[in-house]
């Protein structure tokens, strides 16, 4: 390869190319991750019903609990993500998925309500170093042509580690403690680490645009893997761009940053609702853990359907346009999940709806929010992102916690919470202007 290539021209020419089988299993085992997130994620939620009633905990603590690693995801988001952009994405993948490992085993060896928040604090603090990554690593990996729906893949991978999840707990539960729901997540991560550390190399594009220490050896490497010719020296280096948080607020990004952060603080907020209530919204209507936990699976199931039709859909229609629309649509279903009445068909209808909707609406997002920052601004920029809204939205499982324990009912705060997610969608639609180039 000539060794006067431009970075632009060699990022051209493995767009060009088709991917490799490194490529594939790079983006393989960050789907694997992504579900690894996902299982996580609801984890908590899974066995609410079931330590509310062995710890009698009430409503409001409960609520504060579902909420801890909604903080902890802020924190690994904001503080620990954009070192991806400085450290490089495979270091930091290793960490997020060790952090996340430790939190789940000390989940299942908590004994009281503190020890648990702060185990699931932990866990949340590597998913929120996670989920920025798997999303930009998997745009890295995939060529031009493949791109969305490598970007897709880890929405529906997320998705498919809740409904994996959901029917795990619904097995566990019949017959074991509630602990061994987090201790089938720890040994998860312990094999993804393994995994991760053999077969997932540093990013070609952190490696062209960074240039750490020996990154000509450690590009080759990868080139090859990816069946290109290894280089004679660095491609020629354009302008760097900053990495800084203040970077992201400079003309020309700061509106898209901005509008993309409120967005996505209105979205999880009534998301997170979502799947951290679910569970305990079906077994207030009168049903068994174990069923609240396969109404949960059924919704993330259809979800995963969601996810590859919108994903499919994006190069055709616009991404920002179906991401609205999904918002609205997830709002709509958010409502009619707070009014229909308490019987098993019904709640599972809702529910399937609002999974429908909410997968629809990440699928999308998620893919503009990959295009919408450069290379080295684009962990820092989608950390920033996720971390301002989940460091918000950790306060929607808490509200409604503090809701349903000042007497509200179910379709009262169901309501409350479909109003946020249609806001986000009007929002959304109304900033298509300055976000044009995402369309």
């Amino acid at each position: 390869m000539n060794a006067s290539l431009t970075i632009t021209g060699l990022r051209g020419l493995l767009d060009e190319s088709q991917m490799s089988r490194g490529q594939l299993i790079a983006v393989a085992l960050v789907v694997l991750i992504a579900g690894l997130d996902g299982y996580d994620v609801q984890s908590m939620s899974f066995v609410a019903p079931v330590v509310s009633k062995a710890w009698t905990v009430d409503k409001a603590t409960l609520g504060l609990v579902l909420a801890s690693s909604l903080f902890g995801m802020a924190g690994g988001s904001l503080g620990l993500s954009p070192l991806a952009d400085v450290a490089g994405r495979r270091p930091m993948v290793l960490g997020g998925i060790a952090l996340m490992t430790l939190g789940s085993l000390s989940s299942a060896l908590s004994h009281t309500v503190f020890t648990l928040a702060a185990s699931r604090a932990l866990t949340g603090l590597g998913i929120g170093v996670l989920v920025p990554l798997t999303t930009t690593i998997a745009a890295e990996f995939a060529n031009a042509q493949r791109r969305a729906l490598a970007v897709a893949a880890t929405t529906v991978g997320f998705t498919l580690g809740g409904v994996a999840g959901g029917l795990a707990a619904a097995a566990i539960l019949k017959a074991h403690p509630w602990q061994w729901v987090f201790g089938l997540g720890a040994a998860a991560g312990l094999l993804l680490l393994l995994l991760a550390a053999i077969g997932l190399p540093e990013s070609p594009a952190y490696l062209m645009d960074r240039r750490p220490a020996s990154a000509l050896r450690k590009l080759n490497r990868v080139l090859v893997k990816f069946g290109q010719a290894p280089l004679t020296d660095l491609p020629q280096q354009s302008k760097l761009q900053r990495t800084s948080y203040r970077a992201l607020f400079a003309p020309g990004m700061a509106g898209i940053t901005i509008r993309f952060a409120i967005v996505y603080m209105l979205v999880v907020t009534s998301g997170y609702y979502l799947l951290s209530w679910l569970p305990q919204l079906v077994a207030d209507a009168g049903f068994p853990p174990s069923t609240a936990s396969l109404v949960s699976a059924t919704a993330a199931l259809v979800g995963v359907a969601a996810g590859l039709i919108f994903g499919a859909l994006a190069a055709r229609i616009g991404p920002m346009r179906l991401a609205s629309s999904a918002m609205i649509g997830f709002g709509g279903a958010l409502a009619a999940l707070g009014f229909v009445p308490p019987l098993l068909p019904l709640l599972t209808l809702a529910a399937s709806a609002c999974g429908f909707f909410l997968s629809a609406t990440t699928a999308v997002f998620y893919a503009t929010m990959t295009a919408a920052f450069p290379p080295l601004m684009r962990v820092s920029g989608i950390g920033l992102v996720m971390g301002f809204g989940r460091l918000l939205s950790g306060l929607g499982p808490y509200l409604a916690g503090v809701m349903f324990a000042a007497g509200l009912t179910r379709p009262v705060v169901s309501l409350a919470f479909a109003a946020i997610a249609c806001a986000a969608g009007l929002l959304l639609a109304s900033a298509s202007r300055i976000l044009q180039p995402l369309r």
